[in-house]
């Protein structure tokens, strides 16, 4: 499986998941009254770097947080929970997390 996907964030969510192809969509689409109500609890580059969402006014701003190490552990965790409600079978936890964004970009 070829593991070329357009998915640069991953913000956690209750579908599990949405994929955005850049933050500025994700600014763009996501709500602000959601991130303030914690619908949105983090968000994950492709390599499992850590974005923080915030709510000012009515505009969402997501930024890397500084002095976080990477989680890709953790998005790995996301994107397996995420294939699996999207009844994509299998799936091999040790897949890697390119190829796992290309499955959930082609599960979308």
């Amino acid at each position: 499986m070829a593991s070329k996907t357009k998915i640069e964030l991953v913000v956690a969510a209750d579908e599990p998941a949405l994929f955005y192809s850049s933050v500025q969509q994700a600014e763009m689409d996501l709500e602000a009254v959601d991130v303030r109500d914690g619908v949105f609890p983090i968000a994950y580059g492709s390599d499992g770097q850590i974005f923080k969402l915030e709510a000012i006014g009515e505009r969402v701003r997501i930024t890397q947080a500084e002095g976080v190490a990477p989680k890709p552990d953790d998005l790995r965790s996301l994107l397996l929970r995420y294939l699996s409600a999207t009844g994509v079978d299998e799936i091999s936890e040790s897949e890697p997390l390119g190829s796992l964004l290309a499955r959930c970009d082609a599960a979308r």
